[in-house]
């Protein structure tokens, strides 16, 4: 190995040497716990239970509500039944007057008449 060979690997050497000093100087930074992070974290664990006990409410609301409601939809039956009325199976289902059902009815063409002997 002649001089110059043995200068150039000496000045990569302690390039090396010093580049290891400052990632060294790093490492304790990194290994230190990020406390945001953590309280971060904390946050987002609070907000989830927050959110679970409101959907597990909504869940007990829902169910609440459809108990009314087949409650309700069984007394309005009764009623129903009591005045002779037909009940309907949606309350956005429409039924023509009585006084349009009998003019369709004339309205519609007749059967021809069959021939007379």
């Amino acid at each position: 190995m002649d001089a110059t060979m043995a200068a150039e690997a000496r000045e990569r050497l302690r390039k090396w040497i010093e580049e290891t000093r400052q990632i060294l100087g790093t490492l304790p930074e990194l290994m230190e716990p990020d406390s945001s992070a953590g309280e971060r974290v904390a946050t987002a664990e609070r907000e989830i239970e927050r959110l679970k006990k409101e959907i597990d409410d909504l869940k007990r609301e829902n169910i609440q509500l459809r108990g009314e409601k087949d409650e309700i939809a069984q007394a309005m039956g009764q009623i129903a039944q009591k005045l002779g009325i037909a009940p309907r199976k949606s309350p956005f289902e429409r039924s023509a007057p009585p006084a349009a059902e009998p003019a369709r009815a004339a309205d519609a063409p007749k059967p021809p008449e069959p021939p007379r002997p």
